[in-house]
This record gives C-alpha cells, structure tokens and sequence, in this order.
C-alpha cells in the first residue's frame, strides 16, 4: 500500500518583533555557548545603531512544527568600514532544527534585500571547526577573506614581576598610566580625547574593508554607554595630558568570572615603547585584584606585533574565526 505524501507547510519569515528577542539569544546561545548574551545585550545593541544612516534588518523564521522562531537572520552595515553597498549578514538556526532548509530560505530573503539595496559585497563570519556553515558560505560564492584568533588567559599565572621592565620602559619615556574610571571624574574632555585615540588607533587594525572613522555620538552610544563597560578596568596611556594608549576592557552578563580585552593599541608615533604590554600588563594586574578567571581577547592572524604580545603573556590561542567576502556586483 502506497504511503500518503502529507505535504509540509512552508516556512513563514517575518520581520523581527521585541518579543524574540528571548528566542534570539536562546538560538545564539544554543549554537556559541561561550559567547551567550542576554535578550537585554541584544537589545542594547540593536538600539545603539544610528539606523538613519547604517542599514540594519533582522528576519525571524518560523516553522510549521513549533511555535516559536526557529532561525535568524540579518543584514547590516558596519559602522567602522561603511560603505552604503557593503553589508555584514548573519544567518543563526537552532542546532534542534538545523539542516532543514531554513537557513537556505533565511538567506533567500537576504538575498532580496541585496537586490533592493544594490549591494556590491557581504561578509559573513563563521567558526573555523564548524564545516557546515563554512561549507553553506562557500557553496552561495562566498570565499575566505581573512581570520581572526580568539585568545584566552587565565590572569593568576601570570608572574606580573617578570613583565616590570615594560612598565619601567614606559615610564622612561615619561609615559604613566590610569583608568577611564580615573578620568571620568577628573577630566571632563576625556570623552573626546578617548574617541579621537580610538579612531587614530583604529585606523591600523587589519579589517576585511577600510577603515571609516565613526562619529563621536555612534562611538559613545555603543561604548561610553553601553553597561558591559568597565571603566575600572579601561586602561590609558598618558604622556602629560595627552592620551596616546589604550585598552578597553568590557565584561559579560553571562559570563561574571570573564573579562574581554577589546581594543589594544598605541599611536603611531609612540610605539616601540613598552606601551602595549604595560597596557596588557595593566589590564591583567585588574583582572587579578579582581578575581577574574578568565582574559579573552581578539587579534587578526596577521597581526603579528599583538599576537607575539599575548604570546608572551601566556594568552592560549583558541578557534579562529574566518571571514568570508562575496563579490554581488
């Protein structure tokens, strides 16, 4: 006897609403434990986005099978290497309904977004030991751009002693160092002279695009405001008044015993002073007093001047994460 055929329903997108927001960082969280966020960051996130001048969508999948959204999808520009054609996508299904055609149909509908915004370029990233996702970008013309490699630290073994000639270096050339915490409430031009810093700093950060400065209002929003900050911890290098380093450090509502040590660097012409590693150093020392077990941080594979800093340090190199350009045009 021949089996009925029960024809399956198709799948529904819609545009996001506030109430995924609990399913999106379930799925996220689902698929990047060690990177889980709160429906709260997600939101801060989303709202901290000039939308009137940076593109931004994001697209929720339902299935016939289950109620609630299944996958994710969305399309941005990136504030720091903007180009009105050039566009950032993340496409995320939960691992409980993976393989069933709904990131194919989630990129589908990116893929008409595209067309409407004539858009030239998309980047995508994706986990290096994570081969259907690389194998779901290459198949769509997708190719590997670049890579970057998370690195992790636990700052107890660190000997700090060891590292004290960076810290005398420093000072020798009359550098000394004190925390965002320190300047908000000594110096009320800090917040300008922090952002023009991050941007001269910035600007040397291998990228997949060029480098476009980001307004004094997008760089606060997302940074000065945002409530991972810790300006405790948020290290600057000083020579007189002028600020010429930096580390900012932010924490995780997820993850109460981990630190991420986000931007690191130094002007231009201030390098090769033992800056960085003081910075690093000092950042470190924090994470200690503080009984932080874990240090993460992020660097490009090429760049080889920070990698051979965290090295030293003892940072463990973990899973990289690829970048992956398409050529639309």
């Amino acid at each position: 006897m021949k089996s009925l055929q029960v024809p399956t329903l198709p799948l529904q997108i819609s545009e996001f609403r506030a109430d995924d927001y609990g399913k999106l960082a379930h799925v996220f969280g689902s698929i990047f434990p060690d990177y889980d966020r709160t429906p709260e960051e997600w939101r801060f996130e989303d709202e901290s986005l000039d939308k009137s001048k940076f593109h931004f969508k994001r697209y929720s999948c339902f299935s016939p099978e289950v109620q609630d959204a299944v996958g994710f999808a969305q399309c941005q520009h990136i504030p720091w290497m903007y180009h009105p054609k050039k566009l950032w996508v993340d496409i995320w299904v939960d691992p409980q309904h993976q393989r069933k055609g709904i990131g194919n149909a989630l990129y589908e509908r990116l893929s008409q977004d595209f067309k409407v915004l004539g858009a030239v370029t998309s980047w995508t990233g994706v986990r290096e030991d994570m081969p259907f996702p690389i194998k779901f970008a290459m198949n769509r013309g997708f190719h590997e751009k670049m890579r970057a490699w998370e690195s992790r630290l636990n700052p107890a073994t660190v000997n700090l002693l060891a590292f004290q000639k960076y810290l005398d270096k420093a000072s020798q050339h009359r550098i000394h160092f004190v925390t965002l915490a320190d300047e908000m409430s000594s110096d009320p031009a800090c917040y300008a002279k922090l952002h023009a810093l991050v941007q001269a700093v910035s600007a040397d950060i291998p990228r997949p695009e060029q480098f476009t400065p980001v307004s004094f209002e997008q760089w606060s929003a997302f940074e000065m405001k945002s409530p991972n900050l810790v300006p405790q911890g948020y290290m600057i290098a000083k020579d007189g008044d002028r600020y010429v380093g930096m580390s900012t450090v932010w924490k995780a509502q997820k993850d109460p015993k981990g630190l991420y040590q986000g931007l690191t660097g130094v002007v231009r012409d201030y390098r090769g002073r033992g800056i960085a590693v003081a910075l690093k150093l000092k950042v470190i020392e924090f994470a200690r007093n503080n009984k932080y077990e874990k240090l993460k941080t992020w660097n490009d594979s090429t760049n080889a001047p920070m990698l051979g800093i965290n090295v030293k340090l003892g940072f463990k190199r973990e899973v990289g994460w690829i970048t992956f350009e398409k050529n639309l045009a």
